[in-house]
């Protein structure tokens, strides 16, 4: 069964919550406990500090001690009461339970025994410590305070001490609560996200129901762009670009097609004029052998120009592979630059590439400039290596080249001059040829031109 985005974004989020709340309860119940312990911790040591300094005044010397006029009949230690009444139970103490007292002098403890021996030991050391213990079946927590003189010496010991279950019983209290509020905590959760999932996804749904209405016919149509520079704003942005170039591949498809089969038209119309010539039967000599002339004429334009084509859509598809060879330059080049340009390059100088491709290249620029270049002019041909590169420019003094037009050469069948003749300007494939050989071999093809001045073809190859 297939999930819906909006389903599977409120199952996380509520997923995310939940942990969320989890450790928000556990964090919670810790710094809650902490706040209480560290309260009741206090509370412990303020009557210990409390009660030792009232045995320090009812000491024996003092006003306050059991001879002094104030502390007649007082127990010397122990719990504010008459002699020989008995002890309150820790239930009908409240929070904290009475203090117990001890004199290590005399080893008085008032009858009274520690709740946490192992504190009262390290009470006679002069240390104070927590502790733990038990009365009546009920957890202390303790706090055993040392009392010493004033010269330092440990004369007897405090411990104060308060049950742990309503501190407990409060904290799990606050955790209960915390855990009974999660399911309604998700609850809401989970409708207001399927809300807000739904108000989010709203833009995508929009954006799909125009999406499908966009098909070959009408790749002209642009995504609604919600705006706000977010995540979806760039989305939608990204998608337009996509069918902007998507419609101009399209344009440039039956662009393509449409020039193609016209370049082709002429040849096939001459080869068809031609056979139909050579089948009468009364057809002078001169005439079937111009006839054949056209014919053959017609075939070799037409296989030049299917054999163009097929070049770029395979360099396109990255159908054809480069054969890489160590390759003598100057006698390489040689072959491609007839006698009208000049050669300049190096005798010994190679490069590693692909020596067809690059005899092609060659010779498509030259004579590409050859054609623009009156007979007095001048084109010439440069080639040096920079190390792993190799910079192959040809220039010529020609006629040059508008500036409107630079940024579309190298486009299939365009020709800058439509006034030219196909025999003498092409067919508008050779620059096309030219860029898709530079790509191959793994470099760049720049044109810079002025008008009346010539023209600088510039082939970085690596």
């Amino acid at each position: 069964m297939r999930i819906s985005v909006r389903t599977r974004l409120t199952i996380g989020s509520v997923s995310l919550l939940a942990l969320a709340l989890l450790a928000f309860a556990g964090a919670t119940r810790f710094v809650v406990g902490r706040v209480l312990w560290g309260r009741l911790d206090e509370m412990l040591i303020q009557q210990a500090k409390h009660d030792s300094e009232r045995m320090a005044r009812r000491g024996p010397s003092g006003p306050n001690g059991p001879d002094g006029p104030e502390g007649q009949g007082r127990p010397p230690r122990g719990f504010d009461g008459p002699p020989g009444a008995p002890r309150p139970r820790p239930a009908e103490l409240g929070l904290l339970l009475q203090p117990r007292h001890w004199n290590f002098d005399n080893d008085d403890t008032d009858g009274q025994a520690p709740w946490s021996t192992a504190s009262l030991d390290t009470a006679k050391k002069g240390t104070a410590v927590f502790g733990t213990g038990e009365e009546d079946g009920m957890e202390l927590r303790t706090y055993t305070l040392p009392i010493t003189d004033p010269e330092g010496h440990t004369r007897g010991a405090v411990q104060t001490a308060i049950p742990t279950g309503p501190t407990e019983a409060a904290l799990a209290s606050v955790a209960y609560s915390l855990v009974l509020l999660l399911p309604v905590l998700c609850l809401v959760a989970g409708l207001g996200g399927l809300w807000l999932t739904s108000r989010a996804l709203a833009p995508i749904r929009q954006l799909t129901e125009v999406a499908s209405h966009i098909e070959a016919e009408n790749l002209a149509e642009r995504l609604p762009e919600p705006g706000g520079g977010d995540e979806l704003d760039q989305l939608t942005k990204m998608l337009n670009r996509s069918l902007a170039q998507l419609n101009d591949a399209f344009t440039r498809q039956k662009q393509f097609t449409s020039h193609a089969s016209h370049e082709l038209r002429t040849p096939l119309a001459t080869i068809k004029t031609a056979l139909g010539l050579l089948r009468r039967s009364d057809l002078p000599p001169a005439l079937r052998d111009e006839a054949i002339s056209s014919a053959d004429d017609a075939t070799d334009r037409a296989n030049r120009l299917v054999g163009d084509l097929l070049f770029l859509a395979r360099s396109q598809n990255g159908a054809f592979p480069v054969r890489r060879t160590e390759v003598r330059l100057a006698e390489a080049l040689l072959a491609a630059v007839p006698a009208p340009a000049t050669l300049e390059v190096f005798p010994t100088l190679t490069f590693a590439t692909d020596r067809d491709l690059l005899l092609r290249l060659v010779s498509n620029l030259v004579s590409n400039a050859l054609r623009h270049t009156p007979p007095e002019g001048k084109v010439a041909v440069h080639a040096t290596r920079d190390g792993t590169t190799l910079v192959l420019t040809v220039s010529d003094t020609g006629c040059g080249i508008a500036p409107e037009h630079l940024e579309k050469l190298g486009q299939p069948f365009f020709r800058p001059d439509t006034a030219r003749t196909r025999d003498d300007g092409g067919a508008g494939l050779g620059l096309s040829i030219c860029h898709a050989i530079a790509a191959a071999l793994g470099g760049t093809l720049t044109i810079e031109s002025t008008p009346g001045k010539g023209t600088t073809v510039t082939a970085i190859l690596r």
